[in-house]
């Protein structure tokens, strides 16, 4: 009986040190708060992503050489066909010019087959002159006609050799136009990635162009949630660091690619953005609100993550009452969908909840 009183005024006392502080609240005039109303958050997925560039290549060389020029930096606009970089050509011009010498000699044996060729067609026409009126024999004949075929197959060898010798040349000619990279379309540099004096190696990148005319934003949905996904004509894009003008766009495009990363279980959604955007750049963060469709269709009461307040075990909001006077109140919380959190029990809608719990804490 005595552990039980005990037990008793233990609880009766914890109570009052709990409501002793709420119990001398006054008028908070001024006090930031919102109003809590229910939405239907299940008809919406917030998911969060990057912002790209729809057009976006690396470029990098097809040859080898020390590159000499480079007249581009990052953030540069350039225009189609302006020079961004330049690689050293004199190696490639060497082996131009030697080509060219094995073209010339190619050339000076294919004449002499030639000649030689033709040398043997007449005396084997005339050994079969000759063989017809019997002044020869069949072995000088077949001796005429074994030269002429072997003259014949070196004379076609000497000219497969010379067209190997001139493509191999037109190949270097071409080489020594690819030492000069110029851009493949207008656009903004985005990345540098070599500097005057470096190494140009085939295929390793040099820089970055992006067309900033067209922007998307790719985020990342689970694959319960694709079959749910609405193609709406309009949905929700906020991109934060973006001016106050091009914070909030509207996209008209959902695309999702039908590809899954089988390690996170996630799919990529791009959403196509508005164009002539000034603010925004690719690597941005960026949240889309995708719309859902939800068989529950339920209700559900959200409110700003900064407006929660956790002490120990305790998950809590300020309520401020209609004299504005704010109470603590314990809050049983959901899921996280961007700046706001699900309360699951605790708070009715129609109830304001302080914007501030450190200043609610503070009103006396």
């Amino acid at each position: 009986m005595i552990k039980k009183t005990a037990a008793r005024c233990a609880s009766w006392l914890i109570l009052g040190l709990l409501s002793l502080p709420f119990s001398t609240l006054t008028n908070a005039a001024g006090l930031a708060t919102i109003t809590i109303k229910q939405s239907n958050a299940k008809t919406q997925y917030i998911a969060e992503g990057v912002v790209e560039a729809v057009k976006s290549s690396v470029i990098a060389p097809q040859v080898s050489g020390s590159i000499t020029e480079l007249p581009v930096k990052a953030g540069d606009y350039v225009k189609a066909g302006q020079l961004l970089v330049r690689i050293d050509t004199r190696m490639a011009a060497q082996q131009s010019a030697a080509n060219q010498a094995q073209v010339v000699a190619a050339q000076a044996q294919v004449a002499a087959a030639q000649a030689q060729l033709s040398t043997a067609r007449k005396e084997f026409e005339r050994k079969q002159r000759l063989y017809e009126k019997q002044y020869i024999s069949q072995a000088a004949l077949e001796r005429a006609e074994s030269d002429y075929k072997t003259a014949q197959a070196q004379t076609n060898t000497q000219i497969a050799q010379a067209k190997a010798q001139h493509a191999q040349s037109g190949l270097s000619n071409v080489q020594t136009g690819l030492h000069t990279i110029t851009a493949p379309y207008s656009g903004v540099i985005a990345e540098v990635m070599t500097e005057v004096g470096g190494m140009a190696m085939p295929g390793q990148p040099l820089l970055t162009l992006y067309d900033p005319n067209g922007f998307r934003v790719s985020v990342n949905v689970p694959q319960s949630q694709l079959a749910q996904l609405k193609a709406g004509p309009n949905i929700n894009v906020t991109v934060p660091a973006a001016s106050v003008v091009e914070r909030s766009l509207i996209s008209t495009n959902l695309t999702v690619l039908p590809t899954a990363d089988s390690v996170s279980n996630m799919s990529t959604v791009r959403l196509t953005l508005p164009q002539n955007i000034t603010s925004i750049r690719p690597g941005m963060f960026a949240r889309a609100m995708l719309p859902v469709n939800d068989a529950k269709g339920k209700d559900q009461i959200f409110v700003p993550v900064k407006s929660v307040i956790k002490r120990s075990e305790l998950v809590a909001v300020y309520v401020v009452d209609k004299q504005g006077h704010p109470q603590l109140r314990q809050v049983r919380l959901g899921r996280k969908q961007g700046e706001n959190i699900e309360v699951f029990a605790g708070l009715q809608p129609g109830e304001s909840v302080a914007l501030d719990p450190i200043a609610a804490a503070n009103v006396k």
